[in-house]
């Protein structure tokens, strides 16, 4: 699908050279090239993708600071958080790798709960999003000691684990869920990422879990829909079930 950047006269500089770059390296292409398709827009609150000609609108904005995602980081240390029921007792400081970071959202709870992460994310618009996202949450104090324990890059996980020969105490790992055939049952920013990344865009995921398992500690924690098959012929060692998401829990290989 088309993608095209638009920068208003209000869009900070740091947001406005993302869009620059990306248009530089030939993945997004000038407002005016092509009216359709995905429009990654910057205004004064940063950038955002919006998804157009369609009958409702369908935006994605990262905010780590207000909204649902701010208050779920600022009570991190006291929610009951599947995810880190899944990670078993692990101390805080220890290194996790989060290997599909995509919105960013689990990645920073982890490093809020106390830990160091490292977050890879290998969709370049993606990066884009977050990366914007996360430098407008540097400036505010609460966030500072979570922002400080978390490392993004913009990588594929296979391949930087391959370039990257380090042990993590445990991974995290996120692999895109398949569209639903009912897409009005999904969220609206999960559409908007299904009209980013296609049908299948981690073909490659039971690869990534059997680099993950060679680089890890105590475990990897692989996040999958409810009734979904598990990656590949690789059985988990323990599963844990919440509402709508199971946790496969991987043991190192």
């Amino acid at each position: 699908m088309p993608l095209t950047f638009r920068p208003a006269s209000d869009c900070p500089e740091r947001a406005r050279r993302i869009g620059e770059a990306l248009i530089a390296s030939g993945l997004v292409a000038v407002e005016e090239q092509d009216p359709g398709g995905l429009l990654l827009a910057c205004g004064p609150e940063g950038l955002t993708l919006t998804v157009r000609g369609t009958d409702q609108p369908l935006s994605l904005h990262l905010d780590f600071v207000r909204g649902p995602q701010g208050y779920r980081l600022a009570h991190a240390g006291q929610a009951r958080e599947d995810l880190i029921r899944a990670l078993g007792r692990l101390p805080k400081g220890s290194t996790v790798i989060d290997a599909s970071t995509g919105l960013g959202r689990d990645a920073l709870v982890l490093a809020a709960r106390g830990y160091r992460v490292i977050a890879l994310e290998r969709h370049p618009i993606l990066a884009a999003l977050l990366s914007d996202a996360l430098q407008r949450a540097a400036g505010h104090p609460a966030l500072e000691p979570a922002l400080a324990r978390l490392d993004f890059r913009e990588a594929d996980a296979g391949k930087w684990l391959e370039e990257n020969d380090m042990l993590f105490d445990a991974a995290v790992f996120d692999p895109m869920f398949p569209p639903r055939s009912k897409d009005a049952a999904v969220k609206k920013e999960m559409q908007v990422l299904h009209r980013l990344l296609g049908a299948n865009p981690d073909p490659d995921a039971p690869a990534t879990l059997a680099a993950l398992r060679r680089h890890v500690r105590r475990r990897v924690v692989v996040k999958r829909p409810l009734h979904a098959p598990h990656l590949g012929d690789q059985t988990p060692a323990h599963e844990l079930r919440g509402r709508s998401t199971r946790f496969d829990i991987y043991l190192p290989l």
